[in-house]
């Protein structure tokens, strides 16, 4: 039945329908296509009926009477006519969406599923994957359910945006956009979801420890028995990374010759470090008695990896009254060291194994690592830090810490 829509119409409509106990549609004659389908129980739903690109004859629901006004049904069935010209199909279009958000209900084809298989097919490969993953998780954490493919760049901006840490958001906006533009080759995310602005500049840090903070650290780390002050004195002796200290093996160290030999190394070249006696003698009153090759070095009583080093780091400075520093400050402050002592720029690059120790084009001709002189500055800085510590040799300062 083709009328002119209005209250009164469908109210007489509704109570024939319910006298007859038979289901019928009232067609509008202001908007043909419009027709709101009345049942015997009382359900009123506006759809739209018109022919998609195909040529199909399509019925398209709306909504329902009267919490969508006549009206408002008029003006969402011009929109959908609109949308069904350019190809639309908002059925489809919503079996999907329903789908997508019971498969993010079950865990399929959320952002975690899809930050997992990069894991598998790309982080693997990557040594700071980890880390990104970690920092990844911890400002993005409220999408982690979320379906994939629902996601938008604005969702994730606002997010970052609003993280009480810009410095922290800006790490993991860089660490995800690589994940997210993979996921769009693979149709996992739309295109545009990838693009990103960090909200803050990323900083380079230029903290060192002082000498009056290092004299209060290093008793600290040499009294305490928890695995990590043991990891952080062997860092300063050895100006190794977290992660290369972290994964350390029995294996990997020959104490006969003083040499530990860090295969899987940031610029994917194996590095042998020269032990100082200090370093000998500490890894020496840790070994067990019978030690597995591949057991690490560094771990918990499980024989786990060290995983808490902020909790960590954070109960030593607490401990020492010491703030603000990171695992590779010491790092930092360790070169920083060597170098107010005189040590060779060169040295100092090959001691920290940096893939270039003067420029890319000398390192090309160039393969030496200088490793007696790097053994000769590494049991300096050794001394240093014993001089440090009981205050019995005047050292150079470091320069101000930032």
């Amino acid at each position: 039945m083709t009328v002119r829509l209005t209250d009164t119409a469908i109210t007489a409509a509704a109570k024939r329908a319910a006298e007859t106990n038979q289901r019928s549609d009232l067609s509008d004659a202001t908007l043909p296509g419009l027709r709101l389908r009345l049942t015997p129980a009382g359900g009123r739903s506006w759809v739209l009926a018109c022919r998609d690109t195909l040529g199909g004859m399509r019925r398209f629901p709306l909504g329902n009477h009267p919490t969508m006004g006549i009206a408002e049904a008029r003006e969402a069935a011009r929109r959908m006519r609109a949308e069904v010209r350019k190809g639309a199909d908002p059925v489809v279009e919503a079996r999907r969406t329903r789908a997508i958000g019971q498969e993010a209900r079950n865990g399929v084809g959320t952002l975690t599923a899809v930050l997992d298989i990069y894991a598998k097919q790309r982080g693997s490969n990557l040594k700071s994957w980890p880390e990104c993953r970690r920092r990844i998780d911890h400002v993005f954490a409220v999408h982690l359910s979320k379906p994939a493919a629902m996601l938008t760049a604005a969702d994730l901006q606002m997010t970052a945006d609003g993280h009480a840490s810009h410095q922290s958001a800006a790490a993991a906006v860089r660490y995800i956009r690589p994940v997210l533009k993979w996921a769009a080759q693979r149709r996992y995310v739309a295109a545009e979801t990838a693009v990103l602005d960090p909200p803050a500049t990323v900083r380079r840090r230029v903290r060192l420890l002082s000498g009056s903070e290092l004299a209060a650290l290093l008793p600290v780390l040499r009294a305490s028995s928890r695995p990590y002050a043991a990891a952080l004195r062997f860092m300063l002796l050895t100006l190794a990374r977290r992660e290369e200290a972290g994964q350390m093996r029995w294996g990997d160290v020959d104490l006969d010759a003083g040499l530990w030999t860090i295969r899987d190394t940031k610029n994917k070249q194996p590095h042998t470090v020269p032990l100082s006696r200090q370093a000998l003698a500490l890894l020496t009153a840790m070994r067990p008695e019978q030690p597995v090759s591949g057991a690490l070095v560094f771990a918990t009583n499980t024989g786990k990896p060290l995983g808490n080093w902020d909790r960590e780091t954070k109960r030593f400075q607490e401990e020492s009254e010491t703030t603000d520093w990171t695992r590779h400050d010491l790092r930092r402050t360790g070169a920083t060291l060597l170098g107010d002592m005189g040590e060779l720029p060169d040295i100092i690059e090959a001691a920290l194994n940096h893939v270039s120790i003067r420029s890319q084009l000398a390192a090309t001709y160039n393969r030496s690592r200088y490793r007696p002189r790097v053994a000769t500055a590494l049991q300096r800085l050794a001394d240093a830090l014993d001089g440090i510590e009981y205050g019995a040799a005047t050292v150079i300062p470091l320069h101000a810490s930032a």
